[in-house]
């Protein structure tokens, strides 16, 4: 039977100190919706995590890196809340037809 190795301290303790601390750096700079802060934990989570499978283990390293990756999502397109996304239900309908017409499982059936 083969055993895998216990998680190394970097995974248990570092990563998620580096995550709670990069949000909470995160939500000081500007208050932000809790769905927004939600989103961003997911964000840093897989980034963070994608660092430390890439060898990195300095805590202040990986709360830099998590911020900077936030930073350019920001860049590319806002992280929004749930509340502004449904404020505008015109616009998610029209996405939702989009990926409707795109998705290869979705065909409607007629009386």
């Amino acid at each position: 039977m083969k055993r895998h190795a216990p998680p190394a301290p970097v995974e248990l303790v570092v990563a998620p100190a580096a995550i709670e601390r990069a949000l909470d750096v995160y939500e000081q700079l500007h208050p932000r919706d809790p769905s927004v802060i939600l989103q961003a934990r997911k964000i840093l989570t897989q980034h963070i995590f994608g660092m430390v499978d890439q060898g990195e283990q300095d805590e202040q390293r990986l709360i830099v890196g998590g911020l900077a990756h936030l930073k350019a999502i920001e860049r590319d397109h806002e992280i929004k809340s749930a509340e502004v996304a449904s404020k505008n239900p015109e616009e998610t309908r029209h996405h939702s037809r989009l990926n409707k017409a795109r998705s290869p499982r979705c065909v409607q059936s007629r009386p």
